[in-house]
């Protein structure tokens, strides 16, 4: 630091200045860049990081890292900064603008996820101890790094890697954004509220970066200008490269891409800004935009989930920025006297240790807070958006969206939006209720045919576009075949056949719905239901049974009235099933199994007029006393071989 005149001090303070006005930048940029339902979490996260970095770095940070040096590593001095002179005075102000900025880069990195309680504990530690660590270090006249020549003078490394470096951290442990990343690994992109503003903010940026990299020289003198003309030169560098790379690589121009190598541009050229020419400022800025291209491609190779892109931009930014300084620094200028070989040395070894500090520490910091608190929003709030679950901050079209986002998820339609004539989202919201008044109207509709040709549990299911498969233990499974109806129905018109066997099936549906037996379908003259779907109780053989003497009964009434001479054949068998819905059109809940095809052999095995069961549904009605049993010893039943099976016969007191 070297303020001697009041042009000095009025330089520092004015670029002090500017580098406040990049708080507003980051804002603007991580706002815009996140999705509407969080822009105003991000957007108050740079509002709050900043007041609490002011503090913090008032209170320990101005004197850990400017106090009186213990062995390099510490300042000891200078704690609850008091200004001694002006000339201190303004040099704490430019330096509290730097630990701010330093901190907001993590903002924007872990978007859309992080608890914003727990950013907050983050941007303190980072401001109490990270950033004035690493700047004892670098900037510290007795600092270790600055004795052994390491040089990053406007801060690639102390200011932009360090928040790089504790994003990286961050994303890390909180994982990605849902549904960022495809199950076959692909990206979804997400649209940012306000692309423009985040453009705004870059600007906003580039404007600041002239006070960021101006005011670092710690006066206003020769070198001020090739300072600011370096700063200009990476910045319009790293955008132009960038702009060519798209065109060569993606074929179009990507918006946050070159956004992104702008800003990468700055970062590089921050740390030798004042020691090269603006030919090679040139180089090391279209160098910038390159290695933020890179980063990002790496950092979406592991799936790791930058919001708004400030790893790329400020970690891969910030390290080749640093090294350049090696690269092109003119050693008069650095006045380490080292030779290139050693400089460039000296570079690599500032930028691992200081990456190392930074990011384990932060690792080891957030790791620690996920486990004992828990660092990420919940799934629903993060679905929700952070606007609404941190902070209640609604709107007429955050109440929409989430009148919206209960509707399809719930089958529910009653729920209406507001329907205020004079706001946008009222309007939308008249327009969505007619919407749903008629999907309503036509819900109940189908509902109804719905429940009339399957169970209803499944109608529900099948309402809400759920894949239809089950799987059941044990059932009882009824086959029911028509005697003598064939040789009928050829004695008939087409009219007459299809009304009988309608009536006839309706009593069979009337008594299955009494016997809590669910109707599976009906083949011909045959007719499938199943006990045990509706109720899973261990009673479902019996009501199977008393179901198919009913059934019987039916029939019996059915040629009394009409004045025919029908018969039933009953086949029942117990055991597992598999149930579920196959196709798109005339569909219809069936089932399938071996206790499904022994069924249908006991029927088509069976005697007229009697009810035959298998072996499995004996076992779980042979006690019941009113039901007389009569065993029909082996039967040669089609695939199955000899199986034991049991008659029953209708009786009235069974049937009672």
């Amino acid at each position: 630091m070297n303020l001697d005149n009041t042009v000095d001090l009025l330089w520092i303070l004015i670029c002090a200045i500017l580098v406040f006005l990049m708080q507003a930048g980051f804002m603007c940029l991580e706002a815009g860049c996140t999705r509407n339902k969080n822009n105003i979490n991000t957007a108050l996260k740079n509002i709050c990081d900043f007041g609490i970095c002011m503090l913090a770095f008032w209170a320990c940070g101005y004197g850990l890292m400017f106090g009186n040096s213990l062995s390099g590593f510490v300042g000891t001095s200078d704690f609850l900064f008091l200004s001694k002179s002006p000339q201190a005075g303004a040099w704490f102000i430019f330096q509290a603008g730097f630990c701010g900025a330093a901190l907001t880069i993590v903002s924007g990195a872990v978007a859309e996820r992080l608890k914003f309680s727990m950013y907050l504990v983050i941007s303190a530690v980072g401001a109490i101890l990270l950033y004035p660590l690493v700047g004892h270090w670098i900037w510290n006249d007795s600092g270790w790094l600055s004795q052994l020549g390491f040089i990053d003078f406007a801060g690639s490394t102390a200011v932009h890697s360090l928040g790089g470096a504790i994003a990286l951290a961050g994303v890390i442990i909180l994982g990605p954004r849902t549904g960022r990343f495809r199950e076959d690994g692909s990206i979804r992109e997400f649209s940012g509220s306000n692309v423009p503003l985040s453009l705004l903010g870059t600007l906003l940026l580039f404007i600041g970066w002239f006070g960021f990299n101006g005011g670092s020289d710690g006066a206003f003198n020769e070198n001020a200008t090739l300072i600011l003309i370096n700063t200009l030169l990476g910045g319009a560098s790293g955008l132009v490269a960038t702009i060519a790379i798209c065109y060569v690589i993606y074929r179009r121009p990507y918006v946050l891409k070159i956004m992104n190598g702008l800003l990468g541009g700055l970062v590089s050229v921050t740390a030798n800004c004042n020691a090269v020419t603006p030919f090679e400022a040139v180089i090391i800025g279209s160098m910038g935009g390159i290695a933020v291209l890179f980063t990002e491609q790496l950092l979406e190779r592991f799936h790791l989930d930058d919001a708004v892109g400030a790893i790329p931009v400020h970690l891969g930014g910030g390290i080749w920025g640093t090294l350049a300084v090696g690269i092109f620094g003119d050693p008069n200028i650095l006045n380490t006297g080292l030779s290139g070989d050693q400089q460039i040395g000296i570079q690599v070894i500032g930028i691992l240790i200081c990456f190392s500090f930074v990011f384990f520490s932060s690792f080891i910091l957030i790791f620690l807070a996920n486990r004992v608190w828990g660092i990420r929003v919940s799934h629903a709030a993060e679905e929700a958006g952070l606007n609404v679950a941190e902070h209640r901050a609604n709107d007429d079209v955050e109440e929409l969206l989430q009148i919206m986002q209960e509707q399809a998820t719930s089958p529910d339609l009653s729920l209406r939006a507001s329907q205020e004539p004079f706001t946008q989202a009222g309007q939308i919201g008249f327009h969505y209720n007619n919407l749903v008044w008629s999907l309503e109207k036509a819900a109940s509709e189908t509902e109804g045919i719905l429940k009339r040709v399957l169970p209803d549990g499944v109608a529900k299911r099948l309402k809400q576009g759920l894949e239809i498969h089950d799987t059941y233990e044990e059932v009882s499974v009824i086959f029911i075949d028509l005697v003598g109806f064939t040789n009928l129905a050829n004695t008939l018109v087409a009219r007459r056949v299809v009304s009988l066997l309608n009536d006839i099936f309706s009593r069979f549906d009337k008594q299955a719905a009494m016997f809590q037996v669910e109707k599976i379908k009906t083949i011909g003259d045959s007719y499938m239901a199943v006990s045990g779907l509706l109720d899973l109780t261990p009673d479902h053989a019996e009501k199977a049974v008393r179901m198919a003497l009913a059934t019987i009964m039916e029939i019996r009434q059915f040629n009394v009235e009409k004045k025919f001479d029908l018969n039933a054949r009953v086949g029942i068998n117990s055991g597992p099933v598999i149930g579920g819905i196959i196709g798109e059109s005339r569909f219809m809940y069936d089932m399938w199994g071996d206790t499904v095809n022994v069924a249908s052999r006991m029927e088509s095995e069976g005697i007229t007029g009697k009810i035959q069961l298998s072996e499995a549904t004996y076992d779980l009605v042979k006690l019941i006393p009113d039901l007389k049993f009569t065993s029909r010893g082996e039967v040669e039943i089609k695939g199955k071989g000899n199986m034991k099976t049991w008659l029953l016969e209708p009786n009235t007191t069974a049937m009672d």
